[in-house]
């Protein structure tokens, strides 16, 4: 764990608007060699957009335990230079 969307002229949730697509159910289907799956998660004080490369770190942010509000997309790796 540990990638993390942090664009430096806009919101993460701005950002995402402009390159990702929202998808409701995360699967590893979403995750190739061009696209990774990015959960925005709500800390309460702020948003994290954690970049999920492979299975493990979907499954993490799919842990059913974890109750905060989270809403997943789709985005091009090629769009991830700079923000990340």
């Amino acid at each position: 764990m540990g990638t993390y969307i942090n664009p430096e002229n806009m919101t993460k949730e701005e950002w995402l608007i402009l390159h990702g697509t929202e998808i409701i159910i995360p699967s590893d289907k979403y995750i190739t060699e061009d696209t990774v799956v990015v959960c925005l998660v709500n800390n309460g004080p702020f948003t994290a957009a954690a970049v999920a490369y492979d299975l493990n770190e979907l499954n993490y942010f799919k842990e059913p335990g974890d109750t905060r509000p989270k809403h997943w997309y789709t985005v091009s790796v090629s769009d991830l230079d700079g923000v990340v």
